[in-house]
């Protein structure tokens, strides 16, 4: 059985500069390294105009800003170049499965937590999923509007997710 730390992406400017989010998903993930430094690290993110508008995947900024914290470029799995939560893991599970990984430390922030959680669940059931919350460095008004965007984004993940698993159904009869 084998074990990885999945860390979720989000926003960066123009100029690969990662958010305060994002910063402090790495710093969460990086706290959970030092204390588990076996660990290989899957970073997500990859390009979208609401998130990343630069040349580089979101994912290779949130790798280099941990390699420069001092995690070795040797604990990183492959990055999956995701535009939203649900591709973070449907495009995660076939690097999991070729790195042999069964159980994933989930990194993200507190506000997206359980949407996080869900999609996991619901799309790789197969893994034994721990969550592990990045604070959120936001004002009240701003945590208010991500918090809403959340219940709007978990009704729409759970008709996404249905329609998945019935084509998948289908499909496999």
């Amino acid at each position: 059985m084998s074990k990885a730390i999945i860390l979720l992406g989000g926003p960066n400017n123009a100029q690969g500069e990662l958010s305060e989010i994002v910063i402090k998903r790495c710093q969460t993930a990086f706290e959970y390294h030092l204390n588990f430094p076996e660990l290989k690290i899957l970073c997500t993110g990859g390009f979208g105009a609401h998130f990343n508008v630069t040349e580089q995947a979101h994912a290779d900024y949130v790798k280099a800003y941990l390699t420069a914290l001092g995690v070795p470029d040797t604990q990183f799995l492959p990055i999956a170049e995701s535009r939203f939560t649900l591709e973070d893991a449907l495009l995660t599970k076939p690097i999991l499965q070729q790195a042999d990984i069964t159980e994933i430390v989930l990194i993200t922030s507190s506000f997206h937590m359980k949407r996080a959680k869900y999609i996991f669940n619901r799309l790789c059931p197969e893994l034994f999923l721990e969550c592990f919350e990045a604070p959120t460095p936001v004002c009240e008004h701003e945590l208010e509007k991500l918090s809403a965007h959340e219940v709007r984004a978990m009704q729409r993940e759970a008709k996404n997710i249905d329609m998945l698993l019935a084509s998948a159904d289908n499909n496999a009869q």
